[in-house]
């Protein structure tokens, strides 16, 4: 992997891992959590967009994203960077692009995954930072030519931006000539600094949704948290372990799905599970009981290998079996200031014991307060939030909640 930067400050990674094909990603460093006015950055993005063919976005909290694949190097490298040189900012692109942004917010906002979703982020980073429907949509169409030229100038400059070029089939002395052909004269900008990082409140929250549906979402914060590879351990062992808690309890159409969640550098460990006839009381019951158990007894050697063994499986498949990989190196660029090694990565994950498994299960569901959000029918009851909190073991910080309501 070879990392420069051009004169005019972008960063630059040539990464020779992925799939046959090249992955070229242009990432700047400005999403929908930092941006100066809200919903800008997505403005601009969809304004990009309508003007690029054959690019593929990924709108997060502290960046965006646009990737491209193929074999032919020149043309890919031509075609992402058609984002910063090929593009126009005027009345007639900003008005298609409020119109998607408008339609796309009204079709999903009353969806019961969104409202679950949208109501997880009230919970776990503050209401202030997550808006209505419609204080977004009147945010959108208010914007002017003149701000979203303005917002572009000051964020898409060499200084806030990471370009990654990933793949097996590129010599690096002709990409290194191509990035420096298409991006060279990318204006340089001044760096823009983060959000605050540490930002996580927790709570619980509820919506009332029709039909015979249960929707929970847990949530912990993971600020702070370096120790990547026994992090991957416990996910890996805690999904499998809920999986088969519901089943043994015989709720087979129960789903489970655990992941970081969140933003980039503001993230959360968030599980999300689902039925159909179980209640929310029972769902939450099982899950409880299979969080205890991980952070008060230590895995058998069987479960360990078996979790360290997807845990390796699934770095492997992200660093370097993926058309991902040159967004994920983009992302660990801005995200953690650097690359990390995969080989280092998994050498760590086999070296994870049992009682690290446990400890840092105890660190993260014991040490932060939790969020909790109930989707489910009105008619339905649920745990309030101090049982569940008092169920975990979280009565201290139940209690300071109380102190500083």
């Amino acid at each position: 992997m070879k990392t420069f930067k051009l004169n005019n400050g972008m960063s630059i990674v040539l990464r020779s891992a992925g799939s046959k094909n090249t992955s070229v990603c242009l990432m700047v460093k400005v999403g929908h959590l930092n941006e100066p006015k809200l919903g800008i950055a997505n403005l601009l993005e969809k304004t990009l967009l309508l003007q690029c063919n054959g690019v593929i976005p990924a709108f997060g909290g502290t960046m965006t994203a646009y990737t491209a694949n193929g074999s032919d190097l020149d043309a890919i490298v031509a075609r992402v960077a058609k984002i910063l040189d090929g593009t126009i900012i005027n009345d007639e692109f900003l008005s298609k692009a409020k119109a998607i942004i408008v339609k796309q917010t009204h079709d999903i906002s009353p969806l019961a995954m969104r409202r679950a979703k949208l109501e997880y982020k009230h919970r776990a980073y503050g209401s202030d930072l997550v808006k209505t429907t419609e204080e977004y949509i009147d945010a959108i169409n208010s914007y002017t030519v003149d701000e979203v030229r303005e917002f572009a100038n000051a964020y898409y400059t060499g200084a806030n931006m990471v370009l990654v070029v990933a793949g097996r089939g590129f010599v690096e002395s002709e990409a290194k000539l191509l990035v420096e052909k298409y991006f060279g004269d990318v204006n340089p900008g001044e760096i823009i600094s983060f959000c605050e990082s540490n930002i996580y409140t927790g709570g619980a929250g509820r919506i009332d949704v029709e039909g015979s549906t249960v929707r929970l979402m847990f949530g912990w914060d993971l600020y702070g948290m370096s120790d990547a590879p026994t992090c991957n351990v416990l996910m890996s062992m805690f999904l499998r372990r809920l999986e088969r808690a519901y089943a043994e309890a015989g709720y087979s159409d129960v789903s489970v799905d655990l992941k970081i969640a969140g933003y980039y550098g503001l993230r959360t460990m968030r599980v999300f599970v689902m039925s159909q006839s179980v209640d929310a009381k029972t769902l939450t019951d099982v899950f409880v009981k299979a969080l205890n158990r991980i952070c008060d007894t230590n895995a058998s050697d069987y479960r360990m290998e078996r979790s360290r063994n997807a845990a390796m499986a699934e770095k492997l498949n992200k660093y370097d079996a993926s058309d991902d990989c040159a967004l994920e190196v983009a992302w660990q660029l801005i995200g953690r200031g650097q690359v990390e090694s995969c080989a280092d990565s998994i050498y760590s994950i086999w070296e994870t014991s049992a009682d690290d498994v446990r400890c840092l299960a105890r660190d993260i569901f014991r040490g932060s307060r939790l969020t909790y959000v109930v989707a489910q029918s009105s008619e339905k009851d649920a745990y309030s939030y101090a049982e569940v909190m008092q169920a975990i073991g979280l009565e201290n910080l139940l209690k300071e909640n109380e102190k500083n309501a």
